[in-house]
């Protein structure tokens, strides 16, 4: 069986790699609801895979448009199953980088909204989050 969002993460992280329009792509995964990701995102593998593509997905998509400083990763402009979310929330509260010590964990979990939590990963996989590229974003960010 295909995992449609999987595929959707990855055909969107291929148009952004080739400079495309990838707005009718964003636009299925905002309207894709959020009990049907949950269950087809049913493994934590399946969640770093998800949203490891959507994160380096929406680095080169912000890095194409006109920024300033670096609040652009707290910013929420990803919408995904009618949520909006930031680059940060992905890193740190989906994808648990820097969630190793239990008392982030605890806070986060805590403040975090339910679709956050279910869409969590439960142990967290460092050799996805090397895979988490800032680069395109940081290099064209304007400082003032």
């Amino acid at each position: 069986m295909d995992n449609f969002p999987i595929q959707l993460s990855e055909n969107i992280l291929l148009e952004a790699q080739l400079s495309r329009d990838t707005s009718s792509l964003r636009r299925e995964l905002y309207y894709i609801k959020d009990k049907k990701l949950e269950s087809y995102l049913d493994s934590d593998e399946l969640k770093n895979i998800f949203w490891s593509n959507i994160y380096n997905a929406y680095v080169l998509i912000i890095a194409k448009e006109a920024k300033e400083e670096t609040a652009v990763f707290k910013y929420k402009r990803i919408k995904i199953a009618r949520h909006l979310l930031s680059l940060d929330d992905i890193e740190f509260k989906i994808l648990g980088k820097n969630n190793h010590n239990p008392l982030h964990k605890f806070i986060n979990n805590l403040f975090s909204p339910r679709f956050i939590k279910s869409a969590a990963v439960k142990n967290v996989d460092s050799s996805y989050l090397i895979r988490l590229d800032r680069t395109a974003l940081n290099t064209s960010l304007v400082v003032n």
